[in-house]
């Protein structure tokens, strides 16, 4: 019965997967850079103010995800630490940023940091995380690979937020286990925060 449901869950997590991303890539470039700025104001107010934040791990955009160019920016004009997920040896460290000019694409076409120095999770302040959806409560659907879900596993929900589309806002999803949570959730619309 347990494989049951589990199967059941998995499927439907690929279905919900595949019908947000279908939505996000028939967002217009405008659209994206639209909805970016507005989340990007929101995110950038509610941290401003906060010097217990020194380091923040961001993530590299792809398939009409959230542009973080305008946070980024923003941070390091700030003196903030701003790290960026890179997969090595089919697991997620975080590197601290030097330049773009020392991006590569990575295994899932991803730009990642070339260098492997990276700085241990629990000095990290705040994560900000990439996902395909959150449900209501909190939990994250990400893409499938489990590398947020394991990097981030013992990690307090209060260092971990996204920033999405309104549309990515499940109401009927609850997640499994192991889904990760975040606490803060940056929309297009609106702010939320998880108890």
């Amino acid at each position: 019965m347990k494989e049951l449901v589990k199967c059941s869950q998995l499927s439907r997590k690929s279905e919900i997967r595949k019908s947000l991303i279908e939505l996000r890539a028939k967002m217009t470039n405008d659209s994206i850079l639209c909805k970016s700025r507005s989340l990007s104001k929101t995110f950038l107010s509610h941290f401003s103010n906060d010097d217990s934040i020194k380091s923040i791990a961001l993530y590299s955009p792809v398939n009409s995800e959230v542009d973080t160019k305008i946070i980024h920016n923003e941070l390091i004009r700030q003196g903030k630490m701003v790290l960026y997920p890179k997969t090595l040896n089919d697991r997620l460290i975080f590197v601290k940023f030097e330049s773009f000019d020392s991006f590569v694409r990575g295994v899932f076409n991803v730009l990642e940091p070339l260098s492997n120095e990276h700085v241990d999770i629990n000095e990290i302040d705040l994560f900000v995380v990439p996902c395909v959806g959150i449900g209501i409560k909190g939990k994250r659907l990400g893409y499938g690979g489990g590398f947020y879900d394991r990097a981030l596993e013992f990690t307090p929900k209060a260092r971990i937020c996204s920033i999405i589309y309104d549309f990515q806002l499940l109401r009927e999803f609850n997640g499994e286990m192991h889904d990760i949570e975040v606490s803060k959730i940056f929309t297009d619309l609106r702010f939320l925060r998880m108890n």
